[in-house]
């Protein structure tokens, strides 16, 4: 069975090369650039995981994480933020809010898909 991955990131570029590289490992890829739109997405994709950048041009990631979660069909959806800044800071407010993991850009594609197929077969 395919699993369904949201990504959500307001830079194109980075959309492109998380949803080919999930997409070559057998995942079914769906992108939105803005809160908004991953709201909507949300409903009609029903992800079982959301990379969410930290940074989205209409709110924070912070805030779709926290609204993400407060959806009753969401509650237990995990979320992998990504993020450009390092800071331990930062890391504790994506957990805090629910988010399940943190992978600072840039990063390594090999790394993301691996923690990607972790969240994915824990919540499983």
């Amino acid at each position: 069975m395919y699993k369904n991955i949201l990504i959500v990131d307001s830079e194109a570029n980075i959309s492109a090369c998380l949803g080919f590289l999930l997409a070559h490992s057998g995942f079914n890829v769906q992108t939105a650039c803005s809160f908004r739109e991953a709201l909507d997405s949300v409903e009609t994709c029903q992800p079982d995981l959301v990379l969410l950048d930290t940074a989205l041009p209409d709110r924070s990631g912070y805030e779709l994480c926290q609204a993400l979660l407060a959806l009753p069909h969401c509650s237990h959806l995990p979320v992998l933020m990504l993020t450009t800044q390092e800071l331990a800071m930062e890391r504790q407010k994506a957990i805090s809010l629910g988010a399940m993991d943190f992978i600072v850009k840039p990063f390594n594609p090999t790394e993301v898909l691996g923690r990607v197929q972790e969240l994915v077969r824990e919540a499983a």
